[in-house]
């Protein structure tokens, strides 16, 4: 179908064809925002599952602060991948971070070397203790971070790594790390990069959840961008999307509450609306309501789901240390209190 026929597509045909774009771009980035403030999303959450206590205003602002960013670029688009020994060489790119732009953690993997950042410091400037058990827990953590600061000079990149500043993973001790992990899980792990027959059938996931036994229409446009209500029946998309979200499901449950977001256990037995934005005949936006989907949801919390295709990049940071195993098990021991003569390490005293 030619591309200067989109304005003569009908709604359907229009999204439809939306999605096919999206699978055959040679690159692709996703963000999950939930479309409300602290307390919609504590009215929607505060009650948990199966009438079990769900999160606290506290946890529910954190929630609807967080944006989680994901992005795969490969040098071709899916359809001439040969599934060879490059299959596995997109540059892909996860990063969580704040809705006023403060990045909390990010990794890149760029020809097959991984760099990553966290500002944790940031991380904890996102809780406010609440009670004494809170506090109890904010001055382990403030502990820790002095711990941090007192780590000697060999462990100069886990400081800045832990500070906001980029470091990069020995290649060959992370794609051992990689394959243990994968051997473990049976998947990419939680940054790993999907091949392209994983991405194409994520897209293929998403096209059917919004189009099988659809009812379209044209909304109009706003900010910029062509609007489609799409009606679906409810646990016919949940099930397409939880197919669509699996690859994603280890980030997504670090970016939440622990829970599988893609796959909700009561759904309810009735439509759903999803708003489809469309910019130039691709995918630009999609929002629904997360209560259509899940009846353990009490209350509106709208979910957008943002996508961008050729613009995309994902580039190795410049000046990023090396970083060791070796040097990240030493820290972590370290932040716990654990003697670092343990370890076989010097610089025992802290």
């Amino acid at each position: 179908m030619a591309c200067g026929a989109e304005e003569k597509l009908d709604a359907g045909a229009k999204v439809e064809r939306a999605f096919e774009r999206l699978g055959e771009e040679r690159a692709v980035a996703v963000e999950f925002a939930l479309d409300a403030d602290a307390d919609a999303a504590h009215a929607a959450l505060k009650e948990g599952r199966d009438g079990k206590r769900g999160i606290d205003r506290a946890a529910a602002g954190i929630l609807a602060d967080l944006k989680l960013r994901y992005a795969v670029v490969s040098d071709e688009p899916p359809e001439e991948r040969n599934g060879g020994e490059d299959a596995h060489r997109a540059s892909a790119a996860g990063r969580l971070a704040r809705k006023d732009g403060t990045i909390l953690a990010e990794l890149r993997s760029v020809d097959r070397r991984m760099y990553l950042r966290g500002d944790i410091k940031a991380f904890a400037a996102m809780a406010r203790p609440g009670n004494a058990a809170d506090r109890s827990e904010r001055r382990a953590f403030e502990e820790a971070l002095k711990r941090i600061d007192r780590m000697p000079d060999s462990l100069a990149a886990v400081r800045d790594a832990l500070k906001g500043k980029w470091v990069v993973l020995d290649a060959r001790e992370f794609e051992e790390a990689a394959k243990r992990e994968r051997e473990r899980d049976g998947d990419a792990g939680l940054f790993g990069e999907p091949d392209a027959k994983t991405r194409k059938r994520v897209a293929d996931a998403l096209r059917k959840a919004l189009t099988d036994h659809a009812k379209t229409e044209d909304t109009g446009k706003r900010n910029g961008a062509e609007h489609v209500k799409v009606t679906v029946p409810a646990r016919t998309a949940a099930g397409r999307l939880a197919e669509a979200l699996k690859p994603l499901e280890k980030q997504l449950r670090a970016a939440g509450r622990g829970e599988d977001p893609g796959a909700p256990r009561k759904v309810p037995d009735k439509d759903v609306v999803f708003d489809v934005a469309l910019k130039g005949g691709r995918l630009s936006a999609v929002t629904v309501d997360m209560a259509a989907l899940d009846a353990d949801i009490r209350a509106p919390l709208p979910l957008t789901v943002g996508f961008a295709g050729a613009s995309v990049e994902v580039d190795a940071p410049s000046g990023a240390r090396k970083l060791s195993a070796r040097e990240m098990t030493e820290a972590l021991m370290r932040m716990m209190g654990v003697d670092a003569d343990g370890l076989g390490g010097a610089d025992r005293g802290l």
